[in-house]
This record gives structure tokens, C-alpha cells and sequence, in this order.
């Protein structure tokens, strides 16, 4: 029974493994990363006479507006359309980053697990072999 609860503990632990480095290597395809939010937004100009203050379906825009924190203060910048591009799929790569981190933790969890069960049951195992557990 020992044997075999060693056995069952070893094959779920190299299936962690495995699948752990299955995940990590995808490390490898994730691109430049950039903590922030990107906005998209449509303004009113400052002509009280222009179409865009008769109807609120003309406004001007689009215009690229980059958010993001810096020594604890929001910072917000105006991007030319190829740079909110970049921006855009930096932030999607930073996502996809921690996506994969909160996979390998939770990984990581399952096989502290199996060690945490294995640890117990051999401890039980001692307890019965000495007769039982002193007080």
C-alpha cells in the first residue's frame, strides 16, 4: 500500500512537471509588455460653431489616450494611431504574461498538494508504526 501510494504521488507529480513546462514555454512567445490601460476616445473641439456641438455622433476622433501609473500618480498621454497599435499589443501581451504566471501557480499549488497528502500519510504512517501518537 506504501509503495503504491509512492508510486501514484511520483506520476502526479511528473504530470505537474510536465505540464508545467508546457506552460513556461509559452513564455517564449509573449512580445514587449506595458502595465495601463488604452482609451479610445471621441472629443468635442473647442469651436462652439463646428458640426461636433450639433450632434453628438460627430465628434472628432479618434483619439488614443494611454493611462497608466508611475511613482504612485496616474499619467495619461495622447498616442499617433500606430503607437496606440504597439501599445495595445503590449498591454494584450502583458495580460497573456500573467495569464500564464497564474497558470503555473496554480500548477505549482496542485503539486504542493500531492506533497502536502504524501508528507501526512507518512507521517500517519510513523504514528501507527510507534503505536500511536504521544500526548
Amino acid at each position: 500500500m506504501k509503495k503504491q501510494c509512492k508510486e501514484d504521488f511520483q506520476k502526479r507529480l511528473s504530470a505537474c512537471r510536465e505540464e508545467y513546462e508546457q506552460v513556461k514555454a509559452r513564455i517564449k512567445e509573449v512580445g514587449f509588455i506595458c502595465k495601463g490601460s488604452l482609451i479610445e476616445r471621441w472629443i468635442p473641439c473647442g469651436n462652439p460653431n463646428c458640426h461636433c456641438h450639433q450632434d453628438k455622433k460627430n465628434l472628432h476622433g479618434p483619439y488614443y489616450q494611454l493611462s497608466s501609473k508611475e511613482k504612485g500618480k496616474t499619467i495619461s498621454r495622447y498616442l499617433s494611431p500606430e503607437e496606440a497599435g504597439l501599445y495595445r499589443e503590449w498591454i494584450d501581451n502583458r495580460r497573456r504574461l500573467l495569464a500564464i504566471k497564474n497558470e503555473m501557480l496554480a500548477i505549482s499549488q496542485r503539486a504542493r498538494g500531492y506533497l502536502l497528502t504524501m508528507e501526512n500519510k507518512g507521517a500517519k504512517d510513523t504514528e501507527k508504526s510507534k503505536g500511536g501518537r504521544k500526548r
